[in-house]
């Protein structure tokens, strides 16, 4: 069984649902060995095992308390308690986390299967700090700048790595965004690379790279201000081929 936990904010929640249907609509049609459930905050909270705290400014932008950081999503933290709901839910093996703004074009398990049980976890290594010039992102928050940018916005967690089970619930809540972000849950020689096309950035990943899977990181199409950015029409495809019961049931949700 393949896990995969898809960020989830409702000032995007179209975003999450669009990713989820790109995962199901390129699996074969009789691969049924796949969760696919979202990282949602009140859930979490309800559940007692997201309690960090955040507070948000005028302009609507959140803070996190312990290190007085930006922050842009309400999964920025919690995407770390994807090995922790594994373990509450039975679940080994691998996990996949995925930031909402992705779309996938190829087959997930083509992704699963660059799992290398070596590593407690494996990402896109981007060598990227955003351009003083781009201090704000989509949505007008602060764009925070810092050594491995993007890693955590797509990770294979190994579950049975004991670096990885360092990530529990008071991991996630108590440590600084630094620590998480910047893996220092584990080592560097236990991070493993995946190949770059399973996390393409427009503008930031070289134009050769033929896509796997679309990170629309820097503004996506269901902002009015991007619905013109670069792989438009591949997330808007998506979003006009996904049934509407589809999309109402999970807003519904």
């Amino acid at each position: 069984m393949k896990h995969i936990f898809i960020g989830h904010d409702p000032r995007e929640s179209l975003a999450s649902i669009v990713c989820k249907y790109s995962i199901i609509s390129n699996l074969s049609v009789n691969e049924e060995d796949i969760s696919i459930q979202f990282i949602n905050k009140k859930e979490l909270q309800h559940q007692n095992v997201y309690y960090r705290k955040a507070f948000i400014s005028e302009k609507g932008q959140y803070f996190d308390t312990i290190d007085s950081k930006p922050f842009s999503t309400e999964f920025a933290f919690s995407r770390f308690l994807t090995p922790e709901l594994c373990r509450m839910q039975h679940k080994d093996g691998w996990a996949l986390f995925v930031d909402s703004d992705f779309v996938f074009l190829e087959n997930i398990n083509k992704l699963f299967d660059l799992a290398d049980d070596k590593y407690s976890v494996m990402c896109v290594k981007f060598n990227w700090v955003p351009p003083e010039d781009e201090r704000y992102k989509m949505d007008n928050v602060i764009q925070t700048r810092y050594t491995k940018k993007l890693w955590s916005s797509l990770m294979l967690f190994n579950l049975n790595h004991p670096d990885v089970k360092k990530l529990d619930h008071k991991a996630v809540n108590l440590s600084t965004g630094s620590y998480l972000h910047k893996f220092k849950w584990t080592t560097n020689n236990n991070i493993g690379s995946l190949p770059v096309e399973w996390n393409f950035v427009p503008s930031v990943t070289t134009k050769t790279v033929q896509p796997k899977a679309i990170h629309y990181t820097k503004g996506g199409p269901w902002f009015e201000e991007y619905k013109d950015c670069d792989y438009a029409a591949v997330w808007i495809d998506y979003l006009n081929s996904i049934p509407k019961n589809f999309i109402l049931n999970h807003l519904m949700e």
